[in-house]
């Protein structure tokens, strides 16, 4: 009896315990870092969906989430066709973020999905001369972003069209017509009234 009673006690207790054991490693995160050592430059152009260089002009935090602005100066690869582009990293650099790079400064980016995410190990770099021409050797001279100019407008003369001023007062002409023989009607009808 004495052996059954001590079961009853000593068997939730160490379920409960386990269960705290499992519930504390389920909350204490990942316990990794960025992994040593980065994959070739070939490689690693392979992986990215984008890569172009540019400027940082500005840099946020959001969450646990840093958000570059960049000037872009040319695309090697992809279908990045604005001049301002939008970097995303992780803020936390032993998750492979890259949460130092200074408004100012040129890099080349290594970027991949729709919101041009980039980490530690994605290829990202200062632009260097020997950097970007190793980039160049890989994919090629890349192309310029330019911005694109609105349309200016262009007027073309109808051959033989006149423009004289009656043809462009006629319309004026015709609504001060119209406006009159309003008002008389509307005078005519009162008339009747009265």
């Amino acid at each position: 009896m004495v052996g059954v009673s001590v079961t009853r006690v000593l068997l939730p207790a160490l379920l409960l315990a386990g269960s705290g054991v499992v519930a504390v490693g389920a909350t204490a995160g990942p316990a990794f870092a960025c992994p040593e050592g980065h994959p070739s430059l070939s490689r690693q152009s392979m992986r990215a969906d984008d890569v172009f260089s540019g400027t940082v002009a500005e840099r946020t935090e959001q969450s646990r989430t840093v958000v570059y602005t960049v000037t872009v100066d040319r695309v090697y690869k992809g279908d990045l066709d604005t001049v301002d582009a939008t970097v995303r990293t992780q803020a936390a650099a032993r998750a492979c973020g890259l949460p130092d790079l200074r408004p100012g400064d040129d890099y080349v980016f290594f970027t991949t999905g729709a919101d041009l995410e980039t980490t530690s190990t994605s290829g990202t770099a200062p632009a260097t001369d020997s950097r970007v021409a190793r980039v160049e050797r890989l994919l090629g001279a890349g192309r310029s972003v330019a911005p694109v100019e609105p349309a200016k407008a262009t007027f073309t003369r109808v051959a033989g069209a006149r423009t004289s001023f009656e043809r462009v007062a006629a319309p004026g002409a015709a609504l001060v017509i119209v406006g009159l023989l309003g008002l008389l009607l509307v005078a005519g009808l009162g008339r009747r009234r009265a």
